[in-house]
């Protein structure tokens, strides 16, 4: 007769058939990793003490003379084995506190202690979004990619296009970024996208129009939140080109410029000369619009964008009489007043061109409202631009 089965012993059998069979391997118990790992240098710090008493037995019972052979890295311990190697200097990448510390205490170039040159930077330290600690570097590596994305001088030479019909351009797409509401950026990286376009692919007269819509449309789509569409181009075209047009010529632009549209405009420049030199409100206008009127000069295609913010800002200068061109400026900029004359005759040359006799109606409407918010008429004096000052 078989036993009664109690609770008791049906656990006992439940737990006997567990033993017998083994378990799963997802099912098995493991210790997480880092016990497991505190676990296993606990057993060798227990081990490490016998090891070095074994040693001492065995050294001693040599003879004294005798040189000891060094331990093999087997029984030396963890923390002599890594004592042993050297440490990797520490890179500019990856720096500790201390050194950046140190970095930051060092003694600035001697001609910046010479010429008592104030640094903009240290107000914008405690501001995270200021990036004050390698604003320098950014400006360095910008200067480097205007001069590897540079655009070479009359690049129209031998081409259908020609520099007036490239201003008519130029002017027409004031008028877009005006009835669109678009960012000055938008429009000088237009700008910069049909010059790097065309010294290299030459068009007929048939297809600027198309070129530059094409050139608004992705300059748009790089610097607005919300960018017009492609159906928005095609209406202020006239119809004259189709959304499927514009599609087909954006493949084309981007496959020929290598899909690099980072080349860096005078407006970046022109902020970092403007902290610089404190400028008021009428001289971040007049320099802002005067960028304007050097894109729209041929002869000055060429030009990088930095020397073209710091002449502009130095020619709003001279025009409201607010100073000469500083050190600081020229440390901060890296151009000489010598260096930046020549622009700026360049572009006083056009401005007194969009005064005098202008068939561009946008920049002409433009120049009309920048002189009367800022000289309170509608137009600058004569005397403002006269040939001494520059």
């Amino acid at each position: 007769m078989s036993p009664p089965v109690t609770r008791a012993s049906s656990r006992l059998a439940l737990a006997r058939r567990k033993a017998a069979e083994p378990e799963p391997y997802s099912l098995r118990s493991r210790a997480p990793l880092g016990n497991a790992s505190n676990v296993i240098g606990v057993h060798r710090a227990a081990d490490e003490p016998r090891r070095h008493k074994a040693a001492r037995v065995k050294d001693s019972a040599k003879t004294k003379h005798a040189t000891a052979k060094p331990p093999s890295t087997e029984n030396r311990s963890i923390s002599e084995v890594c004592d042993t190697v050297k440490p990797v200097p520490h890179t500019d990448v990856c720096q500790d506190s201390e050194h950046l510390q140190k970095r930051a205490d060092a003694p600035q170039a001697f001609s910046c202690l010479l010429l008592n040159i104030p640094d903009v930077d240290s107000a914008d330290a405690g501001d995270a979004q200021m990036c004050s600690e390698y604003v320098r570097d950014i400006y360095a590596y910008l200067q480097q990619l205007e001069v590897a994305m540079a655009i070479r001088p009359r690049y129209l030479e031998g081409q259908e296009v020609s520099g007036d019909m490239r201003a008519v351009t130029i002017d027409w797409l004031m008028q877009v970024q005006r009835e669109f509401k678009l960012r000055q950026e938008t429009l000088l990286m237009t700008v910069s996208i049909i010059g790097s376009f065309l010294q290299n692919n030459p068009v007929t007269k048939k297809y600027l129009q198309l070129v530059r819509v094409t050139a608004m449309l992705l300059a748009s789509k790089y610097e607005e939140i919300y960018p017009p569409t492609v159906g928005d181009f095609v209406f202020v075209s006239d119809g004259a080109y189709s959304c499927g047009d514009i599609r087909r010529m954006e493949r084309i632009i981007l496959k020929r410029l290598n899909y690099s549209l980072g080349r860096p405009f005078p407006t970046l420049f022109l902020q970092r000369a403007c902290k610089v030199g404190q400028a008021g409100a009428r001289e971040r206008e007049l320099a802002s619009f005067l960028m304007e009127v050097s894109a729209l000069d041929y002869d000055l295609v060429h030009v990088p964008p930095s020397l073209t913010a710091a002449a502009a800002f130095a020619a709003s200068r001279r025009i409201l009489g607010s100073g000469l061109w500083s050190a600081s400026l020229q440390h901060y900029t890296g151009y000489s007043e010598e260096t930046l004359a020549p622009v700026m005759q360049a572009v006083v040359r056009t401005l007194e061109k969009v005064s005098d006799q202008c068939k561009l109606q946008e920049i002409k409407s433009r120049y009309v409202k920048v002189s009367s918010s800022i000289c309170k008429v509608d137009g600058f004096p004569s005397d403002l631009w006269r040939k001494d000052r520059f």
